[in-house]
């Protein structure tokens, strides 16, 4: 036997497979099912949890705060735009206002004036903002675009007219603009709430026409850009990388001195915060989830190992070392916790794919259950039953996003975990005596 381990293999199969009275090892089986539930369970919960995170993050950056914002003259402003890893520069400025619609219904609006041709210079604003009705044509004089959700507040709908009722902004800039009506061009959604219901964007040409040139000035107006060469400007930069920000912002310092930076993780700190503990909290959960099923495995190793000390005291006094007996059971969590983890890793790939078909399976099956128990007892059909549904949820379906460096940490995890606890049980054979176990067999 010490010269052939091969051995070792075959008693590993039989002891995952039939337990000391010959009968199918039920605990293997529950072991195995208990981490590709686990697995599976885990693997969708982080898809769908980076589908929401990694959707707002986007929306932010893209459409909102950037991955940098800049603060300085057009000419380092035009310098900072040719710089390696700038992917879009966009000058910008905004404004928070008093919009009326329909109904004389007032709500609070962010005004953004941009570019005209933004949707060709930001391929990212662009794919992030989603029309849902009309265009983003801004250029046309007087034009806005408008969120979804605040369209809907005010009650206007593309081809309606809104009224600029009051604005911040400094010296140059009109409180209480005259005329300052703007037609509806388009409604944007982006999936963030927070943004569609509170953005709004107008062209550079509208916003100087009711705020006494200032927009043009931040925005990148011709006329003032040639009077006031130094006025100062803000900028929105888009990185090829927006990892690497850090590095831009260290390069723009050196640079240029007089320019003010500021990342999108300061930013938007206290939201970013947010997500990173709530990240955080959930892989605390599991760790929490594997551990009580590696204490289950544990358990079960150890009743295993105490049933089969008579095999275990003969395959010792056949001349098999302790470390190999030992590694009969490290093979078995190890086949445990990979039968459990590849079956968890396809299931909760394939649920994650097709998360919105699995959710549509279970509102379909639920919505039949019901109907039949009201034809049954002749009760009237209820409300249909929908697992997000829109009058809470402000989504239209559900998004998952796969991460490989989460799965696969999900995956070992659960492996390694099995392993761990059978190597753990073993540690008991090296207290059997042979002699002792085997004295009245």
């Amino acid at each position: 036997m010490r010269k052939n381990n091969s051995w070792v293999l075959y008693i590993a199969g039989r002891f995952g497979t039939v337990d000391y009275r010959g009968r199918s090892a039920l605990t293997s089986l529950l072991s195995a099912l208990g981490i590709a539930f686990g697995v599976t369970a885990l693997i969708v919960v982080l898809s769908v949890m980076n589908g929401f995170q990694m959707g707002y993050i986007e929306s932010i950056l893209e459409v909102s705060s950037a991955h940098v914002r800049l603060s300085g003259t057009q000419a380092d402003l035009d310098r900072i735009r040719s710089l390696p890893g700038v992917r879009a520069l966009t000058v910008f400025t905004e404004s928070q206002t008093l919009m009326q619609g329909k109904y004389d219904r007032q709500e609070g609006v962010l005004l953004r004036v941009i570019p005209a041709n933004v949707l060709h210079t930001d391929a990212g604003f662009a794919s992030s903002v989603k029309m849902a009705e009309g265009s983003f044509d801004i250029e046309r004089p007087g034009t806005v675009v408008l969120g979804y959700e605040l369209a809907r507040m005010l009650s206007v709908k593309t081809g309606d007219r809104v009224s600029i009722i009051a604005m911040s902004g400094d010296s140059t800039t009109d409180l209480f603009p005259v005329n300052a009506e703007l037609t509806v061009a388009g409604l944007f959604r982006t999936g963030y709430y927070a943004i569609d219901s509170t953005f709004s964007f107008v062209s550079t040409a509208t916003g100087a026409a009711f705020s006494n040139a200032a927009f043009s000035n931040a925005a990148g107006g011709d006329v003032d850009r040639q009077d006031n060469p130094d006025a100062t400007m803000l900028a929105a930069v888009k990185l090829d990388d927006p990892e690497r920000d850090a590095r831009f912002l260290a390069l723009v310092g050196e640079r240029f001195p007089l320019v003010k930076a500021e990342s999108w993780r300061s930013y938007n700190r206290a939201f970013f915060g947010a997500l990173r503990v709530e990240k955080n909290m959930l892989f605390l959960l599991v760790v929490l989830i594997f551990v009580v099923v590696t204490v289950n495995i544990y358990n079960g190793m150890r009743r295993a190992v105490y049933e089969r000390r008579e095999e275990i005291s003969v395959l010792t006094a056949l001349g098999g070392s302790p470390r190999l007996v030992r590694s009969i059971f490290l093979m078995n969590g190890l086949g445990i916790g990979l039968a459990g983890g590849i079956i968890g890793l396809l299931s909760g790939l394939f649920i994650s794919v097709r998360i919105n078909s699995v959710f549509s399976l279970a509102e379909t099956v639920v919505n039949g259950v019901n109907a039949f128990i009201a034809a049954l007892l002749l009760l009237p059909p209820g409300q249909e039953f929908t697992i997000f549904s829109p009058e809470y949820f402000y989504l239209d379906s559900v998004p998952a996003r796969i991460m490989f460096p989460e799965v696969l940490f999900v995956f070992l995890f659960g492996v390694l975990s099995a392993a761990t606890a059978s190597w753990l049980a073993s540690r008991t054979i090296t207290g059997l005596k042979p002699a002792e176990v085997l004295r009245y067999e």
